[in-house]
Formats: C-alpha cells, structure tokens, sequence
C-alpha cells in the first residue's frame, strides 16, 4: 500500500509538472501585466517584455504602449492608435508584425504607440484618450473599431483574466491556465450572479451614447490642433455590415462626416485576413497598414 502511495505521488508530480512545461511551451505563464485605472479601466504596465504563443514578442514601453520605441523620449511626431484586441494585435502576433508598428516602420518622420487593449469598448477609448496624461502629445490620433465596440459596456479590471500584479508563481503556465479557466467560469456567474431578469434592451442607446462621446472627444482633440482619423473595422461574417447594430452604426457614423473617416469594408477582403471573426491575422495587419500609410502619405 506504501509503494502504492509513493508511486500515485509521483506519477501525479510528473503529470503536473508536464502539464506545467506544456502550458509554458506554448507561451503561458507569463502574461503581460495591467494597472487598474478607475476612469478608462486598465492598461498594460510599463516597461514590459514578454514571449508569448508562437514565441511573439510582446512590448509594452514606458508609456504603457505596445511598441518597441520609446513615447516619452522620441522626438518625432506621434502617430497614437487607440482601439481594442484588433489594434493591439493579441499575443499570437508579434511586435514587428501589427499594424501599428509596420506604418512607422515605412513612415520613419514618426513614432506610432499603439494604446489598444484587449476588451475596451468606446467608453474605455475615449477615457484612456481623455485622461490618460501619458499620451497627451500625440500629434495624429488614430481610432480604429468595430460595431461590436459600440455596444460593449464600460470595462472594468475584472473583466476578464488579467494580471493586475507582478507577482511570480508557482508552476506560472499552469497557474495562468487555472486562473483563465477559474475567471471565464466563475462560479458566481451560476450562484449569485446568475442573471435571471428580463432583459432590458438598450442597446441602440448605448450605441448612440457611445456616438456620442466619440464626437465629443474627436472635437476636443481637435480643438487641441491634433489630426484625428477614424477606422471602421469589420466582422469576417459580415463583411458588407449588413447586422442591423453594424449597418446602423456605420450608417450614423457616415452620416456626422467626420473628416477623416475610413470604413475598412473594401481592404479587409479575403478570410485569409482574419485569424477568427474579428482579430486580424498578420495579412490582415499589413493590408490595414498600407491602408494608413497611404492616407497619412497623402494629407
């Protein structure tokens, strides 16, 4: 019975630790790390490097930005891009890959910060855009979202499985695989937060606000002698916006005449562009790219 015991022990380490090894081979264990904010919600921490799945490079400068130059020491002009996961390229894309990157990488009279963060709707861009002082001297800013953006609600730190601490674990990858899984399946979400009301469909109000607040801003930023240029990104099964929110989204934002508004509808394609429904895949970073490059280059 002993033997029995010493040998279950064992054969359950070996299994862990494997699993554990596993879990880092394929890049967890060391995630990028965020600051909590109580206005705009969260961004990356500064000063971050990290080698994530498909062994990509992740870096997030001084200024909380993902870019491999520095904002805050850079004498050029500034090319800032505000979104969600798409502008920040998600950890299966490498630095020198995204979008962000490959329009300074060809315009080299600029430095390009990428302020996009995974899960921000319009509220959290506009906010970080507002009240994060760090980016304030950007002289082009750059929005680039989808409809699905607009009705998203404010989004907090807890909203999805993000590191708010530096701290080291035991067996990381394992650990950061428990910590996704525990998060995404809380089991809150089956107890006390268990939403059994009526829905209160507010969606188009939502929307509207966030309309909104994207005028509000791009007005301010301007007032401020910023440039300010605005993408419409799309959903790979609808690519033509005909969803009543992404048609009626797009519709009202041809509708304000912005200045500087670009719908992506006729660049982003072929499939081949997208790794899933809305994230781009390294072709679609790099048609995206030429795209703002050619607008920049001709203003």
């Amino acid at each position: 019975m002993k033997k029995l015991i010493i040998f279950v022990s064992i054969f359950t380490i070996l299994i862990i630790l494997s699993v554990n090894y596993y879990f880092e081979y394929i890049g967890l264990g060391d995630p990028v790390r965020y600051d909590k904010d109580v206005v705009y919600g969260y961004a990356p921490k500064a000063n971050q490097k990290k080698m994530r799945f498909k062994k990509s490079l992740i870096t997030i400068n001084e200024s909380g930005l993902r870019s491999i130059e520095s904002w805050k020491d850079s004498n050029k002009k500034k090319i800032l891009f505000i979104g969600d996961s798409v502008t920040y390229g998600g950890s299966y894309i490498d630095d020198k890959e995204i979008f962000s990157y490959l329009v300074c990488d060809e315009l080299k009279r600029f430095t390009c910060g990428n302020a996009g963060v995974n899960a921000y709707g319009i509220i959290n861009m506009v906010h970080r855009s507002r009240y994060d002082e760090r980016i304030f001297d950007a002289d082009i800013v750059i929005f680039l979202f989808s409809g699905f953006n607009f009705t998203r609600e404010y989004a907090g730190s807890d909203i999805a499985h993000f590191y708010l601490n530096r701290d080291s674990f035991f067996l990381p990858g394992l650990m950061e695989a428990i910590s996704f899984i525990f998060t995404k399946y809380d089991i809150n979400n089956f107890l006390s937060k268990k939403n059994d009301a009526e829905k209160y469909d507010h969606e188009k109000e939502l929307i509207d606000y966030s309309l909104e607040l994207l005028v509000s801003e791009t007005e301010r930023l301007k007032r401020e002698n910023k440039k300010v240029k605005i993408f419409y990104t799309i959903e790979k099964d609808d690519m033509q916006s005909k969803k009543l929110n992404n048609q009626y989204i797009l519709n009202n934002l041809k509708s304000l005449d912005f200045d500087n508004f670009y719908s992506l509808e006729n660049i982003l394609i072929k499939d081949e562009y997208f790794v899933d429904n809305v994230h781009l895949s390294s072709k679609g970073h790099t048609v995206v790219a030429k795209k703002i490059i050619s607008i920049i280059s001709s203003n």
